[in-house]
């Protein structure tokens, strides 16, 4: 009796690893959840990454209105070297070749080797035509501040350009080319995708 109890113990006890179907199991079950916390990781840095342009955009928009607050004879000559200069006022020197009059009024400094901010004036449509009257007051120049996101060394993954392109109705994000805003339209040019992204200064 003693003897066939150890016998049954010792049946019981002989297996003592996994086969390898248990073991392929495993692997696989591993291997989807990795590439879900992948997919998941991938889609939150591209959230972060556009919200960081949006949170960049603001704050840049914010010194340029300041720094246009602070000289009222700018022109758009001034602003991105195109246009008529203003005789006798040093502004020569567009912020889009030199953005480091902006400094001042920034916590992080923008040095004009490395920036991707873009400074551009645009004829755009902000009311209905008027045949009557002379002229073309249905449009403005509007003074714009972009963001370069595909050239000096700006390059950014297309879940990033998706984000920003999500979020342009309710932050007020345009894309090119500026010449079609419409902001009579309940789609002025809002932007949908490509290398530059844009927010009105004023």
């Amino acid at each position: 009796m003693i003897s066939e109890m150890k016998k049954g113990l010792q049946r019981k006890g002989a297996r003592r690893g996994f086969t390898l179907v248990e073991l392929l199991i495993v692997i696989i079950i591993i291997g989807i959840l990795a590439g879900a916390m992948m997919l998941v990781a991938g889609t939150s840095r591209d959230a972060a990454e556009a919200s960081k342009i949006i949170s960049d955009l603001r704050s840049v928009k914010a010194a340029a209105v300041m720094w246009l607050t602070e000289n009222p004879n700018v022109t758009r000559a001034s602003w991105d070297g195109e246009g008529t200069p203003v005789p006798n006022v040093d502004l020569t020197t567009p912020l889009s070749d030199d953005p480091t009059p902006l400094n001042k009024y920034l916590d992080k400094p923008l040095i004009p080797e490395k920036h991707n901010f873009l400074f551009e004036a645009a004829d755009i449509k902000v009311g209905e035509d008027d045949t009557e009257t002379e002229g073309d007051e249905s449009k403005a120049t509007v003074w714009f501040l972009g963001y370069n996101l595909g050239e000096n060394g700006a390059n950014v993954r297309e879940g990033v350009k998706t984000n920003l392109a999500k979020q342009a109705k309710s932050v007020g994000l345009y894309g090119e080319p500026l010449t079609s805003i419409d902001l009579t339209s309940d789609t002025p040019g809002y932007y949908t995708g490509g290398n530059k992204v844009y927010i009105i200064v004023q």
